[in-house]
């Protein structure tokens, strides 16, 4: 499986022989490095990355520096909340690593329902998961009034890995299977819902998707519980996705990252910015069909100038924007940017010296200026959720690209 790609904001800590801890920038992975672990002061780091574990809640991260490994294990524990934790089956959460193959490998795992949190050990560092095997997703999403949204129960199996005498377990590729036991639907206890909390519909043979259409007013209580029961013998298993009817999407919350390279007498110059993002709506710019938004967020800006080896630094977001386009010759589709400047500590020159050189990171995405032929971005069916990647060479030859994802939350 292809390994993924950077999404939100990284976070760094020097820990040294004495050991430490260090939180991912969404603060639900926190790995803890023991006393003796370390032999000395090292950079350790947490990037999220775009989820490629078959039944990843949410996404998954990369450890760094990638192979590091420690002299006593060090602890990883995952943090979900209430809505994923009744979305799942509780026996089925548990934490996968990627391997040198490029599989996926279920690690052994320890949970903690009352906490929600599930943890485990290990000696060396690469691309990690938090994934359920029986699930409802989204867990929680937010849509429109009269608006439809797509339910679906996957089972995530694994089976035994031949190469490691199968005393290990490799997950498998997630499905929605339409055999096997059908849930019974509901909305707030009603079986398929009504008129005031919104109705669910199936295919037939295909009874694990689902479509809730939203009713015509907000109803009460909001959000609704939207729930997927399954019956086998005197078992019962009942999955929740809570979803929040509202009259117009006002927030997008998520993640975003943006690469600006270009190469001048054969050495590349590059910026690259993630950042964790917030936009809210603003009525007052949003005008003859395109809905406005602005953003807010902290960036983690890293960049290569000419003449410099490469530095970092984070920083609030200075602007950010997404822009909706409803009517017009751009109906049905969306730009988004973000930009932040970082005064960054670097070294440059020859001799070489010690620098703090201003670093303008940018995301954007969505059309590009005159002369530019960039792709432009659809909102498809689904506009509390806006994902995706984009790339695009400028007429100055610099190359641009790059991959969000956006959710509806209010």
């Amino acid at each position: 499986m292809p390994a993924g790609i950077p999404e939100g904001l990284p976070t760094f800590a020097t820990i040294g022989a004495a050991g430490g801890t260090l939180a991912s920038s969404d603060g639900r992975l926190t790995l803890t490095v023991p006393s003796g672990a370390l032999g000395g002061d090292t950079l350790i780091g947490i990037e999220p990355i775009t989820a490629k574990a078959p039944g990843s809640l949410g996404l998954d991260y990369r450890l760094t520096p990638e192979g590091l490994t420690f002299a006593n294990p060090v602890t990883l524990t995952f943090t979900h909340s209430a809505a994923e934790a009744a979305a799942t089956g509780p026996d089925s959460l548990r934490v996968a690593t990627r391997d040198a193959r490029g599989y996926w490998r279920v690690a052994d795992t320890q949970r903690d329902a009352a906490q929600r949190k599930v943890s485990v050990t290990t000696t060396h560092f690469s691309d990690w998961s938090y994934v359920a095997g029986l699930q409802i997703a989204p867990a929680s999403a937010t849509v429109a009034v009269d608006k439809t949204k797509i339910l679906r129960v996957t089972r995530c199996g694994d089976q035994p890995d031949p190469e490691a005498g199968n005393e290990q377990r490799l997950l498998l590729e997630c499905r929605s299977e339409p055999t096997g036991a059908s849930p019974q639907w509901s909305v707030n206890g009603v079986v398929n819902g009504n008129t005031s909390v919104g109705t669910i519909t199936t295919i037939t043979g295909v009874e694990r998707i689902a479509s809730y259409t939203a009713p015509h007013a907000l109803p009460t209580p909001n959000p609704v519980a939207v729930q997927a029961q399954f019956d086998v013998g005197t078992s019962r298993t009942v999955l929740v996705s809570n979803i929040t009817v509202v009259d117009a999407l006002r927030v997008y919350e998520g993640t975003a990252f943006g690469r600006a390279s270009t190469r001048i007498s054969n050495e590349e110059q590059w910026v690259e910015m993630s950042a964790n993002l917030r936009f809210t709506y603003n009525p007052q710019l949003s005008v003859a069909g395109d809905l406005w938004y602005d953003g807010t967020g902290t960036a983690y800006v890293h960049g290569k100038p000419i003449g410099c080896d490469s530095g970092s630094a984070m920083v609030s977001v200075q602007s950010a924007s997404l822009v909706l386009h409803t009517e017009g010759p751009l109906a049905g589709t969306y730009a988004l940017g973000a930009a932040a400047l970082a005064e960054v500590r670097l070294t440059c020159g020859d001799p070489p010296q010690r620098l703090t050189i201003p670093i303008a990171g940018g995301i954007g995405a969505g059309g590009g200026g005159a002369g530019d032929n960039c792709p432009t971005l659809s909102i498809g069916q689904d506009p509390d959720h806006l994902s995706g990647a984009w790339s695009c060479t400028v007429s100055d030859g610099s190359t641009m690209r790059a991959n969000w994802t956006l959710r509806a939350v209010e």
